[in-house]
C-alpha cells in the first residue's frame, strides 16, 4: 500500500576513514665544495613540510619534502661550526577506503625520528621516520523520512544529533616579509647556521567569502659570532601576520578550521646604520587551508513501526564525526640530563632546543592524556680547549592531561604542542638541569552512526494475525520501545496493563504483561 512521507533533506559531513601511518624518508647530503671536511656531527634535524595531498580512489596521496640541516665540526678547525641543509622529497600514499577524488581531506605531519651515518668526511646518509595522521570527510546530501501522512497510529523513535555540513574550503599563499634587529648586547653575526620557523594561531574568524588568520610566526635562528668565549648565539623572534583564504559562498556566523605552515624561511643579515651585521630581512612563505561549516542540531527519524500495519523501511546509516570540547594548557617538563661516559663535559651551554613527540593520547576521567617525549639536544663548549663543541641529546618522557568537558573514555582525541620556551642550566660539568615550557591544545571528537530512513514499503496485516495475551520476561539491553516493536503493540499499551510508567528502568527478569488486539488505523 502507499503511504505519504514528510520528508526533509539532510547535508551533512560524513566520515569517511582516517589512517594513521608513517613513511621512511632516506637521502644523502653532500658536502659542497667550499665547505671543510666533516670531523663530527653535532646535531642532524629534520622538517617536514607538504608541497601537496590529493584523494584519490581509496588513498590519499601525499607529497612533500624533509628539510634536513647538519651541524658539524670542520676536519680545518676543531672550534670551527659548519652547516648543511638539504631536502628529501616524499611521496607516501594513505590507505583510506572508500575514499574518492574531490572528498575533503585533512592532514597532520610530523618528523618522529632522524638517525644518519656519515659515509665519509664529505658524505651523510641521512633517515627519517614521519608521521602523517589523515582523515577523509564526504560531504552528502539525502532526502529522509521525518513523518508519515494520514498514520495516526505510528510509532516513531526519533533522534536529536549534532551534524556539520561543509560550507566551502580554500587555500592560499602569502609571503610575510620583516625585518629584525639584534637586541642591544647580543654580538654581530658572522654566520647564520640553523633557521626554523613554526606558526601559532591565535584568532580565525569567517567573513564574507573568505577566512581571516591570525597569529604568530616563531623565528628561531643559531649564528656565529666572534665572540671567543660564546661563538655560538640564539635568537628568537615572533612575526604577527595577517592572512586571508578566499572560500566563496563564506559568510559571518559560519564556523571555521584554519592550519598554517611555513613552506619556505629565508633569513639574510645586512649591516645596521653602524656597519655591523645586526639586521636581519626575514621573508616567510606561508601556506594556509581553511574549511567553512555549518553545525545544526537535527531531530531524525531512526525507528518507526505501526500497530496493525508491516513497515519495512530502507535505510543508510552516515557516520558523523561531532566536536565534544576543545581546550589547552601548560605544559612544563623539567629533568636533568647527566652525559654519557664515552662523551666530553662541559665548560658552558652553547645552545639547547626541544622538539614534542606525541607517543600516545588517550581519555580518562574526563581528562585528555597526552604522552610523549621531548627530542633534547644540547650544543656546549668542551672542557677540552682541544676538543671545541660537542654534543649530547636525550629523549625525555613526560605525561600531562588536559580536562574538555564532556569527553569520555570512548571518544577520539587530537592533540598538538607547541614550545614557547626552553633553557638548560649547567650544574656541573656531567650534568645539566633542563626545563621546557609547552602549549598543549587538545580537540575530543565523538564518532557516532545513525540509520536514517529513506523509504517504506506499507503491508496492512490479516485482521486477528499475532493477536492475543502475553508473558515476556526482560531480557538485557531491552526498552519499551523495542518490546513494543517487538509485540507491534504501542508503549502506552504497555504502560496500561503493567502500572508502570515511561521513566522506569526495566530490570532484566522484569515480567510484562503484553495484549493486543489488532486494530488497524490508517
Amino acid at each position: 500500500m502507499t503511504v505519504e512521507c514528510i520528508r526533509d533533506v539532510l547535508k551533512v559531513d560524513q566520515t569517511v576513514g582516517q589512517e594513521l601511518s608513517q613513511a621512511l624518508v632516506e637521502g644523502d647530503v653532500v658536502v659542497p665544495e667550499a665547505k671543510p671536511d666533516i670531523a663530527r656531527v653535532l646535531d642532524v634535524d629534520g622538517t617536514v613540510v607538504v608541497n601537496s595531498k590529493e584523494v584519490v580512489q581509496d588513498r590519499v596521496m601525499v607529497e612533500g619534502v624533509v628539510r634536513c640541516t647538519v651541524l658539524y665540526v670542520g676536519q680545518s678547525d676543531s672550534q670551527l661550526i659548519e652547516s648543511l641543509e638539504t631536502e628529501i622529497g616524499f611521496t607516501h600514499y594513505l590507505d583510506m577506503p572508500g575514499a574518492k577524488p574531490n572528498m575533503l581531506s585533512t592532514l597532520k605531519c610530523q618528523v618522529e625520528h632522524v638517525e644518519y651515518e656519515v659515509i665519509n668526511s664529505r658524505k651523510l646518509n641521512i633517515k627519517t621516520v614521519v608521521n602523517l595522521q589523515g582523515r577523509v570527510n564526504d560531504a552528502i546530501q539525502l532526502e529522509v523520512i521525518q513523518n508519515f501522512k494520514d498514520m495516526p497510529n505510528v510509532q516513531m523513535l526519533k533522534d536529536k544529533i549534532v551534524v556539520s555540513r561543509s560550507q566551502g574550503q580554500g587555500s592560499s599563499q602569502a609571503i610575510v616579509r620583516e625585518d629584525l634587529e639584534l637586541e642591544e648586547g647580543m654580538p654581530s653575526i658572522q654566520k647564520i647556521l640553523k633557521k626554523n620557523a613554526s606558526v601559532k594561531v591565535n584568532d580565525r574568524k569567517v567573513m564574507d567569502n573568505r577566512v581571516v588568520i591570525e597569529g604568530d610566526i616563531k623565528i628561531q635562528l643559531l649564528y656565529v659570532c666572534d665572540e671567543p668565549n660564546e661563538p655560538l648565539q640564539h635568537v628568537s623572534y615572533d612575526m604577527p601576520f595577517s592572512h586571508s583564504v578566499d572560500i566563496v559562498g563564506a559568510y559571518q556566523g559560519l564556523e571555521c578550521a584554519a592550519d598554517v605552515w611555513v613552506q619556505e624561511l629565508f633569513v639574510e643579515p645586512r649591516e645596521d646604520i653602524n656597519g655591523e651585521m645586526r639586521v636581519l630581512n626575514v621573508e616567510a612563505v606561508i601556506a594556509a587551508e581553511a574549511r567553512v561549516f555549518e553545525t545544526e542540531t537535527k531531530e531524525l527519524l531512526i525507528d518507526a513501526y505501526c500497530p496493525g500495519l508491516s513497515i519495512q523501511p530502507k535505510k543508510r546509516k552516515i557516520k558523523l564525526t561531532q566536536v565534544v570540547g576543545e581546550a589547552q594548557d601548560q605544559v612544563v617538563v623539567k629533568d636533568s640530563m647527566t652525559f654519557p661516559e664515552n662523551v666530553p663535559q662541559a665548560a658552558r651551554v652553547f645552545y639547547v632546543e626541544a622538539k614534542p613527540i606525541i607517543t600516545d593520547q588517550h581519555i580518562s576521567d574526563g581528562k585528555v592524556v597526552i604522552e610523549g617525549v621531548l627530542v633534547s639536544k644540547v650544543i656546549y663548549q668542551s672542557t677540552d680547549p682541544s676538543y671545541g663543541p660537542a654534543s649530547i641529546k636525550e629523549d625525555i618522557p613526560f605525561r600531562q592531561s588536559v580536562g574538555v568537558e564532556g569527553a569520555q573514555e570512548d571518544m577520539e582525541c587530537q592533540s598538538q604542542l607547541v614550545i614557547d620556551h626552553v633553557n638548560c642550566t649547567l650544574i656541573a660539568p656531567d650534568e645539566v638541569e633542563f626545563r621546557a615550557v609547552m602549549t598543549a591544545e587538545v580537540s575530543v571528537f565523538t564518532s557516532v552512526e545513525k540509520e536514517v530512513f529513506l523509504d517504506v514499503e506499507v503491508e496492512e496485516l490479516k485482521q486477528g494475525e499475532e493477536s492475543g495475551i502475553f508473558v515476556y520476561f526482560v531480557q538485557p539491553g531491552d526498552s519499551l520501545w523495542s518490546i513494543a516493536k517487538k509485540y507491534n503493540t504501542t508503549i502506552a499499551s504497555i504502560l496500561k496493563y503493567n502500572a508502570i510508567d515511561e521513566s522506569q528502568v526495566l530490570t532484566p527478569g522484569d515480567k510484562l504483561l503484553i495484549y493486543k488486539k489488532l486494530e488497524v488505523l490508517l
